[in-house]
């Protein structure tokens, strides 16, 4: 099945040459140049993934990426930014964003990323209807994708849904950094493995009741992090 990326940047010249080769690599998209656009784009068309730049006028991408993470949770969103300060990259994760590629980019690069974005996000397509882990005080439909601790939904990153449910899967096992970034996101992402560690601390935000004293994810120091067994 063909897949639709929406590219979505401000300047012509970049959507018009991320086009061209994506469709050259069989893909389809649809572009916009504002954030307001991008937003009525994803409203009116089925949308596989999205490129979302961040310096754009008007409403930004991260402003963008808020309101679309209102309705379209699960929506692969891979975030183009000239910044190259780490600050910037981490709010981009915080707020939802599945990775980033800094300006200029190798569009080879970026295709390779889409792919693995796309590979990870269909990932679940032949998981049984309705099947449920359940981890102490957590449920995790793993057919609708929603999570529930103590019987209150939690709204999840794509990201963060998968980390949990890699972790939960096998309690006690240890994941490395590498070993949860190639699990979660796929190998084109092992480089950027560091990431994980974003991710991770905003999922415990959401899913511990105190965060500095994880009960679900632990730390192992030197290594990566684990699901704790229940005693």
């Amino acid at each position: 099945m063909i897949k639709m990326i929406a590219v979505v940047d401000d300047e012509v010249k970049i959507r018009d040459m991320v086009k061209t080769y994506l469709h050259s690599e069989g893909f389809e998209t649809l572009e916009a140049g504002d954030g307001t656009a991008a937003v009525q784009l994803v409203e009116n068309h089925e949308v596989d993934l999205m490129l979302l730049d961040v310096m754009m006028p008007h409403k930004d991408g991260l402003q963008t990426l808020r309101e679309i993470r209102l309705k379209h949770k699960k929506l692969p969103v891979i975030m183009l930014t000239a910044k190259s300060e780490e600050i910037d990259k981490l709010l981009g994760l915080e707020m939802g964003a599945d990775d980033y590629i800094t300006k200029p980019f190798s569009i080879r690069e970026l295709a390779a990323r889409i792919r693995a974005v796309l590979r990870r996000s269909s990932t679940d397509d032949n998981i049984e209807a309705d099947e449920v882990l359940v981890r102490d005080d957590i449920e995790i439909n793993l057919t609708t994708y929603e999570v529930k601790v103590k019987g209150e939904f939690l709204n999840l990153t794509p990201t963060e849904y998968k980390i949990l449910v890699t972790l939960a899967r096998k309690p006690g096992r240890v994941y490395s950094r590498l070993q949860l970034m190639d699990s979660v996101m796929g190998e084109a992402f092992v480089l950027y493995e560091r990431s994980i560690d974003t991710h991770v601390s905003n999922l415990r935000k959401k899913v511990e009741n105190d965060p500095a004293h994880p009960k679900y994810i632990h730390t192992v120091y030197g290594i990566g992090y684990r699901f704790g067994e229940k005693k």
